[in-house]
């Protein structure tokens, strides 16, 4: 009971002293809750057996780390064995590498995290790995087979570090859910949150709007260059081809775009409340939608400026005033990419029944992005967030007639309401 006469009033200090208490207990050999977590064994279950780590963050500064993984669907967790120096590269044993959970359908997603285990500190976490469970059960294991798979992990938000194999079998579990030939997707879309205080300030200070941060968002989506090819939009054809040229003059501009996008997106966990970032994983339209508040913010629907590059898709809000549309230019967004897959505005619109559809264009100045390029555009997007209603629109033709009795953000030009001055 010494840990509970611990009284620390500056901050930082009472979480410090549960550390080193749990540290001391783990040294003189007691366990923990969580040590005593076993094997979860239920007539449905998903069997997960790590296999092995390849090319895995090591948190040690000297010698090798001893990892192992706790593997979480739903509220049900189970911790496989400690392989000890297993360093970079961890190989699992059968036994010790192979976990039960019980199943649970209304359980999204399949959740493995690896850590480093400390005799005298707290475990340092390696990576995360996460899977779409519905998708692992009603189409990778439809038929009662196995998968052994090498999955992505990652070890802060969208940024990737190493793989993870594994096999995984089910047991009693029957196909629950229908399945469509676009959600084949195993793996979940990460995604990083950047809120800025005081661009945030700025913003609402010129706007009239209520203060709020303004956040910055980096979506991981998977299969972009297997999808795009050799797609590519040029900012050479756009609107300002002096800052995409291949001269002294250029390369400054694009530097200055590129350290804007730095500070924007900079990652902090655990800093000053005005850089403050947070990481999740999407598995569905519904989880999209919830991240950006159905399109909404301070009661009013807003508009939001993209690029899609690589290493995913990057967006912000924007709107009339100055500083935001400024700080959500394209190329800001793009790090000063020479080029991109894709660029433009999207927005939450309601149908009349009610139904949300993700209303994307290629309104981008910048890059100028070709309308025939649109489709790929839609399948990335439908891919990775599952039941989401995409509708891509191009900037030089005129709005479809059917939209215009949909419910979105008022972006009339002559409207002093207008959160954004935009086409639709």
């Amino acid at each position: 009971k010494a840990s509970q006469a611990v009284s620390c009033s500056a901050p930082g200090m009472a979480s410090r002293a549960k550390a080193l208490w749990r540290a001391l207990r783990k040294r003189l050999g007691y366990r923990s809750d969580e040590d005593e977590k076993h094997k979860t064994v239920s007539e449905q279950a998903l069997i997960v057996r790590v296999i092995r780590g390849i090319d895995l963050k090591n948190m040690e500064l000297c010698g090798k780390q001893d990892p192992y993984c706790v593997v979480s669907l739903g509220e049900v967790e189970a911790r496989t064995a400690v392989v000890s120096k297993g360093g970079e590269n961890p190989q699992w044993t059968e036994e010790g590498g192979t976990v039960e959970v019980g199943y649970d359908p209304a359980a999204e997603l399949l959740h493995i995290r690896l850590f480093d285990s400390d005799k005298y500190a707290e475990d340092d976490f390696i990576g995360e790995v996460c899977i779409r469970t519905h998708v692992l059960v009603n189409e990778y294991l439809a038929k009662g087979q196995e998968l052994q798979k090498q999955l992505q992990v990652y070890r802060r938000g969208t940024k990737p570090k190493g793989k993870l194999e594994v096999r995984l079998r089910k047991r009693g579990i029957v196909q629950d859910k229908p399945t469509q030939p676009s959600w084949k997707l195993l793996e979940a879309t990460p995604v990083k949150i950047h809120k800025n205080e005081m661009t945030g300030a700025v913003h609402a200070i010129q706007e009239g709007d209520a203060l709020a941060f303004f956040l910055t968002y980096h979506v991981g989506l998977h299969e972009i260059s297997e999808i795009f090819q050799e797609t590519w939009n040029e900012g050479k054809n756009g609107m300002h081809p002096e800052t995409f040229q291949d001269n002294a003059r250029g390369q400054v501009i694009r530097g200055a775009l590129s350290g804007l996008h730095k500070s924007l997106y900079m990652d902090v966990y655990n800093g000053p409340s005005m850089f403050r970032t947070t990481s999740q994983f999407l598995c569905s339209a519904s989880d999209f939608l919830n991240l950006i508040h159905g399109g909404v913010r301070d009661k009013r629907r807003r508009v939001y400026t993209y690029s899609l590059v690589d290493d995913g898709m990057f967006f912000s809000e924007t709107g009339v005033a100055l500083t935001k549309d400024n700080a959500s230019k394209h190329a800001i967004h793009a790090d000063g990419a020479m080029k991109v897959r894709y660029a433009g505005t999207f927005r939450v619109c309601k149908k009349k029944d009610g139904q949300a559809v993700l209303v994307i264009d290629n309104d981008s100045g910048t890059y100028k992005p070709k309308a025939e390029h649109q489709n790929l555009l839609s399948a990335l997007l439908e891919r990775n967030l599952f039941g989401l209603e995409v509708l891509t629109l191009n900037v030089v033709d005129e709005q479809p007639p059917h939209t215009l009795q949909w419910v979105g953000p008022n972006e009339k030009k002559s409207s002093e309401d207008a959160v954004y001055a935009g086409k639709w």
